[in-house]
């Protein structure tokens, strides 16, 4: 339906026409569709030989599906018919990825000398050239005048890789930790910060990234026996205080009594913690507990550890571990409007941001049996819950109009979502495959006071609420082809003007090593916009499981909107394997930000013979790119617009009503 489109709305009439076969040749390219592009653009060649776009365009091509020989050489009849730096550069770097270091080099250095377009990017590159010539110092050098131009992952990675080789590791550490805050997501970071600790004998840091590395890693031998090493030297008394240090913040905290709303909705069941068999909590105000018929009053201020054995729940003292109690499941748990605190709920499970943190609650607690374990679930009005989701899902900062956006799209996948769970005995979960909810804890009077001017407003699209989807940065465009391309989702660009995001391969090049003007590209948090992930042998086998030089080939075989991969092939020497959906293929290739990305594969020449050494990604955005965009948003609401234009612009035909 979209190629009948194409050639029935946005082509001329006439279909032989050049504007016409090459919008579809750019529209193959768009899909995955590499060689029935190639045929367009070398048929168009064939009649315009001094074409010198096609010539570009063709280079990009062979240059994304790893042919870097053809790639050169079409770059090369480009600049014979038109001088450009950028295109020469765009050789330079095709040459080094090529294994053709030394060639690279002459064009750089030429570049350098005359000072044209020496970004960030042209030093990197000029750095990895270097560093691929075995001139360390010089790529040492080259890294850090890239820093000077613009604060960016890969230089901080080779700094800080390069110095950990180089056992220096002070200077590993200071970058190292200069990466994690651009980019918390690349877990490798983690892994030689790590080890560079371990190295100084500072085992109080070594441990804290260890902890996070063998979460990523949970079957890496290495990591696990230096965590048992960092762990032992620290030694069984440090971990004495630093429980005894928590168990006195915990006793401190004190829970206040809360007004709840009059009107706030349907009530709604979020499921706090599941598939365990131990949960301690404490709350404001006595609180009662029942089973059935059977009642028992308990203490305020006081923790009490529940725990499962042989499906009764026996309610223990959590200091004494005396037994208070015991009760059959499920209990129902209930206070006179005081909040619950509730001990180590782990929120972001094998991502960058996971944690265990102690919450508070309002509303009531139901505690089940299910899967021969239990599950906690709050249960309170919708409102309420909302107070909890707002400032977990976008920053408080954004401004009040971002916020009254977020606030209305929280509250329409709530309504659209009730019930997600049922089978499990919950509506929503309260992690990231729902809606990151902390209760109280992180509740702020900016984000209430957001969720109160928007009470009961939820986004409709012909009488149905929608699935009000969002993601932390679009990347500057958003696509709609996922979760079911609904009608009321945009495929455009994440700006008010220039809505075509059909791209040629030249200008997806620049998409993705340059970005694009849009409301989302003026976030400060760069790396959410536009990221870069490198990995050479050693971290290409902690990822993929296999050395690189046995790696044959990385294919995409499918594309969707907004530069999007849907599947992609790897294959090696033994076999082949095909990676397809969002999350599926940023998971495997190491936790990426979004499935937006170009991949670079990097050959080194050894006996004559191309071997790969490195692979280079360069990604856009944060998260799936599908409907709002959150950073867009806060933009947006800095530019003036008001929430109800904000969600207009990333939905589509849609009413918002207020329900109550």
């Amino acid at each position: 339906m979209v190629l009948l489109y194409i050639i029935l709305v946005i082509l001329p009439l006439n279909l032989f026409a050049q504007p016409f076969d090459l919008t579809l040749a750019n529209y193959y390219y768009s899909q995955g569709n590499y060689y029935q592009a190639i045929n367009i653009y070398k048929d168009k060649l064939k009649i315009n030989p001094l074409d010198k776009d096609l010539y570009l365009n063709l280079g990009c091509i062979y240059k994304e599906l790893g042919r870097y020989y053809e790639a050169i050489n079409y770059f090369k009849q480009y600049i014979k018919i038109n001088k450009d730096t950028k295109v020469e550069r765009l050789l330079a770097y095709t040459l080094y990825l090529y294994g053709e270091s030394e060639e690279a080099l002459k064009i750089l250095k030429k570049l350098e000398v005359g000072k044209k377009e020496t970004d960030w990017q042209f030093y990197l590159y000029l750095g990895l050239v270097y560093e691929d010539l075995g001139k360390l110092n010089l790529a040492l050098k080259y890294y850090q005048l890239s820093l000077e131009k613009e604060e960016n992952s890969l230089a901080l990675f080779k700094l800080g890789k390069t110095y950990y080789e180089l056992a220096k590791f002070p200077q590993a550490i200071e970058y190292l930790e200069k990466l994690i805050k651009l980019d918390a997501s690349i877990r490798l970071g983690y892994y030689y910060l790590a080890n560079s600790y371990l190295n100084k004998k500072d085992y109080v840091n070594a441990y804290r990234y260890l902890s996070q590395s063998l979460s990523f890693y949970p079957t890496q031998k290495d990591i696990k026996s230096a965590f048992d090493l960092a762990k032992k030297k620290l030694g069984e008394d440090y971990f004495l205080r630093e429980r005894a240090v928590k168990e006195e913040k915990r006793k401190k905290v004190k829970l206040a009594y809360y007004k709840p709303l009059e009107v706030g909705g349907p009530k709604v069941r979020v499921g706090m913690i599941k598939d365990v068999r131990e949960i301690t909590l404490k709350c404001g105000g006595n609180f009662y507990i029942r089973s059935g018929d059977t009642k028992k009053l308990l203490e305020k201020e006081r923790f009490y550890t529940f725990k499962l054995k042989d499906k009764k729940v026996y309610i223990l003292d959590y200091q004494t571990k005396k037994k208070i109690e015991e009760f059959s499941l499920p209990l129902y748990i209930k206070s006179s409007n005081y909040p619950f605190y509730i001990l180590a709920i782990k929120y972001g499970k094998e991502q960058f941001w996971q944690t265990d943190i102690d919450i508070s609650l309002r509303g009531e607690l139901n505690i089940i049996y299910n899967n021969e374990a239990m599950t906690l679930i709050n249960i309170l009005n919708m409102e309420e819950y909302l107070y909890g989701v707002l400032p977990a899902e976008i920053y408080p900062t954004a401004g009040l109009e971002a916020l009254k956006a977020q606030a209305v799209a929280a509250r329409t996948i709530a309504f659209k979502n009730l019930g997600r769970h049922q089978s499990e005995g919950f509506d929503f979960c309260s992690d990231t495959h729902c809606q990151v909810y902390r209760g109280l804890t992180q509740e702020q009077a900016i984000t209430n006071l957001a969720v109160d001017m928007t009470k009961g407003e939820v986004m409709f699209y012909k009488d149905t609420p929608i699935e009000a989807y969002y993601s932390s940065n679009c990347g500057g465009c958003l696509r709609s082809d996922m979760f079911g391309g609904q009608k009321y989702l945009y495929n455009k660009k994440d700006s008010i003007k220039d809505n075509q995001p059909i791209l040629t391969p030249w200008e997806v090049e620049l998409y993705f090593k340059e970005g694009e003007d849009s409301f989302c590209s003026h976030t400060y948090r760069k790396a959410n916009f536009r990221w870069q992930r490198i990995y050479q042998s050693d971290d290409f086998n902690r990822t993929f499981h296999f050395p690189i030089d046995e790696l044959k080939n990385i294919t995409i075989l499918k594309k969707g909107d907004c530069q999007h991969i849907d599947r992609l092939e790897l294959r090696n020497k033994e076999n082949s394997k095909i990676i397809e959906g969002d999350l599926e293929i940023r998971r495997y290739l190491g936790n990426l930000r979004s499935s937006a990305f170009k991949i670079e594969v990097k050959y080194k020449k050894i006996d004559n013979k191309r071997v790969p050494h490195s692979i280079l990604l360069w990604g856009a955005g944060f998260g799936h790119g599908v409907g709002m965009c959150q950073e867009g948003t806060e933009i947006m609401a800095g530019q003036g617009f008001k929430y109800k234009e904000i969600l207009r612009h990333y939905y589509k035909d849609i009413e918002i009503r207020k329900l109550y």
